[in-house]
């Protein structure tokens, strides 16, 4: 009689399978770069969030593969985050030529330009011919009554290429967590940049102050008018000093990180900076930087590992192109 009925059980078995990885599932990311696999820092955003949060993702339609494949991925990668906190995290995907609910004659497309999306312009065969279309790579976040956008493709062309895709796919976990760290924490961190010491300042690190300026408040730190560096920098950010560092200096750098400061350096391996790129070419020769610069304190304490080695290749030649002021060398 069991013989009879075996297919009975196997339904029976596959239906208990179902069910339990319905209820209970896990995934497993077998890529090298663990690119399928969230941070630390990523999963603690995610579970100590403590209200719901929507996520509208605008990358519905009928687009080209390779904005197909970014869906793809952004969908991957919501589901990720769903796994961590998924009574909180909701995501949806909308077209933005959708009708705006409760706002007659507007589309969702309206509100992304009032937000500073910028559309990219796509020619998308349809069974009557061609039909153009714009497409918003972005994300909506809203938490709280707050909003902001995140952008999921940095690039303008019609056609995404791999290298394109898969530099989408690395810098999507830190396009999300970013923007869910500005809504959740108003307030910016405060970032020291070190001046003083030779240190590129005015309009040589224009755009590195600026960019900086977006998500942190950036101070600038002169180390030698200072009796300590204080705790409330969370970041200590030195750009390639020319002037060595007096041991009254690097003591302040030293007790600052031992007492939890993170330090940030820019360094130049060949300190060729100033010199024209024939200079550079024929007589830079490798330096030992933070050990002329900073000296050897960090190295002692486990601080930073300086890889000083290098790639010299065979075929390198000399590269000519105009600039407005002259003409500039450049090496391949």
């Amino acid at each position: 009689m069991n013989s009879k009925f075996w297919w009975l059980w196997l339904l029976v078995f596959l239906f208990g399978v179902n069910f339990l990885a319905s209820q209970f599932h896990s995934r497993y990311d077998l890529t090298k770069e663990k690119r399928y696999t969230l941070s630390k820092a990523t999963k603690k955003i995610l579970s100590s969030l403590d209200d719901d949060i929507s996520i509208e993702i605008f990358l519905k339609g009928d687009f080209p593969t390779g904005f197909r494949k970014l869906a793809g991925s952004v969908r991957e990668f919501a589901g990720l985050m769903k796994d961590i906190n998924g009574s909180k995290v909701h995501y949806r995907f909308i077209s933005p030529q959708d009708d705006f609910p409760g706002v007659g004659g507007m589309r969702y497309e309206d509100t992304l330009v009032g937000m500073g999306a910028i559309p990219i312009n796509l020619t998308v065969q349809v069974k009557a011919g061609q039909e153009n279309k714009r497409i918003y790579p972005v994300a909506l976040i809203k938490y709280k009554g707050k909003q902001a956008l995140v952008n999921l493709y940095s690039g303008g062309k019609r056609m995404i290429t791999p290298v394109e895709i898969n530099s989408a796919e690395a810098l999507m976990e830190y396009q999300f967590a970013k923007t869910l760290n500005s809504l959740l924490n108003e307030e910016k961190p405060l970032v020291a940049y070190s001046v003083g010491n030779g240190e590129p300042a005015n309009a040589r690190s224009y755009a590195l102050q600026q960019a900086l300026r977006t998500d942190y408040q950036l101070f600038t730190f002169n180390i030698n008018q200072q009796k300590t560096i204080p705790d409330t920098f969370e970041t200590l950010i030195i750009v390639k000093p020319s002037i060595a560092f007096s041991d009254e200096e690097k003591f302040k750098i030293d007790q600052y990180v031992m007492r939890g400061g993170k330090l940030l350096l820019f360094i130049d391996g060949l300190n060729a900076f100033g010199m024209g790129s024939r200079h550079i070419l024929r007589h830079s020769i490798p330096t030992d930087y933070v050990g002329d610069r900073l000296g050897l304190i960090f190295f002692h304490r486990g601080y930073m590992d300086l890889r000083t080695a290098q790639i010299v290749s065979q075929n390198s030649c000399t590269i000519l192109f105009s600039k407005e002021q002259g003409t500039t060398f450049m090496t391949d």
